[in-house]
């Protein structure tokens, strides 16, 4: 029986030492898992805390340069990149090879030239006053027509032109001589045609003949001199880059003024007349410049 009871002693001395032993090693195990839990959450707080002051230090230095260059009195500007993706630049012109609708007229030394049909009325707005008899005046009727051939040199300034004009016409017994200055307008930014309109101031003589038919054989020292005014109207085509072609109508009033020496009568002879000449034309143009 006492043997039984050392024994018992002894079993309950070796529990009580291995729980005791057990204890400390289950609180340096909590110790190091707290240990492992709070060293993240402190060094978040730490970053938290360097970010938050860095933000602040940036802030304090925007504030701090600002205040500066007001001070001293210059302009501070801050500019943020764009980061957007740039649109691709399409050039309008890139197919003008090939599209019609590209072509315009272009240029801005013109040279061309021009011919078309011609009816000119030499006795429209006032006849020749060759004779009196006893009934009145006698008052020839000439009207005339024939091909109209010319020549221009001019420069084009965006909508306004101004050139010289010559221009020589085929009457049958006369021929008319025109050399003038022309004022344009042409609107060539109008795709496909451009339409355009002129005026003219210009001097005229006839050549071959006289206005006054077989009045040059009867006079000595014969001359026709004149003068007159154009308007025209009409729409000009691109070809290519540097050509064009344009159709239209002219409209002239034309005074001669007929002079000479009567040799039956022995006195100066003068006479004169106003008409109006209309012309067709069709014109190659040549615009290099």
């Amino acid at each position: 029986m006492a043997r039984l009871m050392i024994v018992l002693c002894a079993t309950l001395l070796l529990a009580a030492s291995s729980v005791k032993a057990q204890e400390p090693a289950a609180a340096a195990e909590a110790t190091e898992v707290t240990a492992t839990e709070v060293a993240p959450a402190e060094a978040g707080a730490a970053a938290e805390v360097t970010a938050a002051e860095a933000s602040t230090a940036a802030e304090v230095t925007t504030t701090d340069a600002l205040e500066t260059a007001d001070a001293a009195g210059t302009e501070t500007s801050i500019t943020y990149e764009d980061a957007s993706i740039p649109e691709e630049v399409v050039d309008p012109n890139a197919d003008c090879l090939t599209k019609v609708y590209c072509k315009k007229v272009k240029g801005t030394l013109w040279i061309e030239g021009t011919a078309g049909p011609a009816r000119f009325d030499v006795t429209k707005f006032r006849s020749f006053n060759l004779l009196d008899d006893e009934i009145g005046q006698l008052q020839p009727k000439v009207v005339v027509s024939g091909p109209e051939y010319g020549a221009a040199i001019g420069a084009q300034f965006d909508i306004f032109s101004i050139g010289g004009r010559f221009k020589y016409g085929k009457f049958g017994h006369f021929d008319l001589i025109t050399a003038g200055i022309d004022f344009g307008f042409l609107m060539r930014f109008v795709p496909y045609v451009a339409p355009y309109a002129r005026f003219a101031l210009n001097y005229n003589t006839t050549k071959g003949g006289s206005p006054i038919p077989g009045l040059e054989q009867l006079l000595e020292d014969h001359k026709v001199r004149g003068g007159g005014a154009s308007i025209g109207a009409g729409v000009r085509v691109p070809i290519i880059k540097w050509i064009s072609v344009a159709i239209g109508f002219d409209y002239s009033f034309i005074a001669l003024y007929v002079t000479g020496f009567d040799p039956i009568n022995m006195e100066d002879f003068s006479n004169g007349t106003i008409g109006g000449e209309i012309a067709g034309t069709f014109t190659l143009t040549v615009h290099p410049i």
